[in-house]
């Protein structure tokens, strides 16, 4: 209930910060609220499951978790639905030379302040002088659905994204399925047993032993080999998870939708979203349930096979992109088998990101003893924690860096092309670095914009981007493959006496 209601808060909280452009109430709602209210709604199912099912752990962690990556599949459609429903298309000022605008008609003539933002220049025979618009291109279009707009210049502050309205609708519907889930939560009286045995035979005598012991939290951590290296596997198995999330929806937008519009619609991506929940929820279910037959850290060990998929992510990239030439509509049917291999590899790599966190609570408890399970678990997820944190700052830097990289030698490629058209169209000298630099940081220059400039046959850096990304993140992994098969069982009642 308590988690129930944080998360509630932490939504109304966000949506109350992106309404007020207040980004420090953006934090606390999203990053401190969610954050208590994300770990209580999670942990709180997988341990009262485990008491129920102490001879099956894996399934029932795989039932309890497999709701969490259902949600995953549902929330993709949900939030899309959402913000369509709340979205006003913001006010179209009319064309530029950007956007494609035929030179035989007025177009709408920019100039770029010292902020690096642009408003309608003074002369321009199209729109009100001085008013703050952003340039909109066929690229940054296609990302983008719910309103039939097209590319073109477009006044700033007009309409509305639909984001903290749909933020809102989601808090008060969360926190009202929460609420009621929390009445049925219930734990087993301590004398239970499962099955028919009654707690005075020996199999029931032996399951209530299995509850009964394990070693306190506080030892697991400080006195054991095998924490550290399953907190290591987690968290690099869980930096490689995240980072597919994280990036496999913006290779597919960024790399595929370039090159076959037809097909990677904004429909198709949100449908890949929801592919990639479902993949999730099949990954805790399925490979929780196979640890019990498999062992656990059997199961580890096969999530091994998402370092292939991650680490030739790039050569996927790039060999499609050679393929069309990298020119946009470069032929969907020759785009279609790599598409294809893209979307199964990512979804069955998902399926492991899922297996990670379900299969981990029964993990612990063979490895610790399910008494202090509970305990344990809360300490390993640090590890998930402490990836969502150094992960995508760590991934968001590396691409971020690919990024500037790609668009200064593309900045040189329009420069010696035309410079002209370069300065027409964002209103400073491509020589002038200090306000390039500027406009660079206010989004005003984007490798989608210069694009538009580069001569014909200039190959689109944008495959190229996610390299070092997925190369970082398959290391990781490897690290935590072999910090998983380094892991040994533990004698539980010799660390019991060691303990007392």
């Amino acid at each position: 209930m308590v988690g129930s209601a944080c998360w509630s808060g932490a939504l109304l909280t966000t949506a109350a910060g992106v309404e007020s452009h207040v980004l420090p109430l953006v934090y606390l709602g999203y990053g401190a609220l969610g954050g208590v209210g994300w770990g209580l709604l999670y942990l709180t199912p997988v341990t009262s499951a485990m008491k129920w099912f102490p001879d099956r752990r894996g399934l029932a962690t795989g039932i309890a978790l497999s709701a969490f990556g259902a949600g995953a599949a549902i929330a993709p459609s949900l939030i899309h639905y959402l913000i369509d429903y709340f979205s006003v298309a913001p006010t179209f000022v009319g064309d530029c030379l950007l956007t494609g605008g035929d030179a035989s008609r007025p177009l709408v003539q920019l100039a770029t302040l010292a902020d690096g933002s642009q408003v309608v220049a003074s002369a321009s025979p199209v729109g009100e002088p001085g008013t703050p618009v952003v340039v909109a291109t066929d690229a940054d279009i296609s990302r983008h659905s719910g309103q039939n707009m097209g590319a073109g210049v477009y006044q700033v502050g007009s309409g509305d994204t639909g984001v903290s309205k749909a933020l809102a609708s989601l808090g008060v519907l969360y926190g009202a399925i929460g609420a009621i889930g929390s009445r049925f939560m219930m734990i087993p009286h301590p004398e239970w047993s499962p099955g028919q045995e009654s707690p005075d035979s020996k199999a029931g005598a032996d399951r209530k032993e299995s509850i009964a012991i394990g070693l306190p939290a506080s030892y697991v951590t400080t006195n054991t080999r095998q924490f550290p290296l399953l907190w290591m596997s987690v968290f690099g198995n869980a930096t490689g998870g995240l980072a597919l999330l994280s990036s496999s929806k913006l290779m597919l937008t960024d790399i595929f939708a370039g090159l076959a519009p037809d097909i990677v619609t904004p429909s198709f991506a949100t449908g890949y979203v929801s592919a990639l929940g479902i993949g999730m929820a099949l990954g805790r279910f399925s490979w929780s349930a196979a640890s019990d037959i498999l062992g656990r850290q059997n199961t580890y060990a096969l999530f091994g096979l998402g370092i292939p998929i991650v680490g030739m992510a790039p050569f996927l990239c790039h060999t499609v992109a050679d393929l069309t030439g990298g020119a946009a509509g470069g032929g969907d049917a020759n785009v279609l088998p790599y598409l294809l291999t893209f979307y199964s590899c990512s979804v069955l790599a998902i399926t492991f990101y899922g297996g990670i966190f379900s299969v981990l609570p029964a993990y612990i408890a063979d490895l610790f003893g399910q008494q202090h399970a509970g305990a344990i678990h809360g300490k390993a997820l640090t590890a998930w924690a402490g990836s969502a944190v150094c992960g995508p700052m760590g991934l968001a830097y590396l691409r971020s860096y690919s990024y500037d990289a790609a668009l200064t030698d593309l900045l040189r490629t329009v420069e010696t092309h035309d410079a002209a058209s370069f300065e027409k169209s964002f209103g400073v000298p491509s020589a002038d670095d200090e306000a390039v630099r500027k406009l660079i940081d206010a989004k005003t220059i984007t490798i989608e914009k210069l694009m538009e400039l580069a001569p014909q046959g200039t190959v689109d850096p944008t495959p190229f981007l996610y390299d070092s990304t997925c190369y970082v993140a398959a290391g990781l992994m490897s690290l935590a493959a072999l910090s998983n098969l380094a892991i040994r069982p533990l004698d539980l009642k010799a660390e019991l006496k060691k303990v007392k």
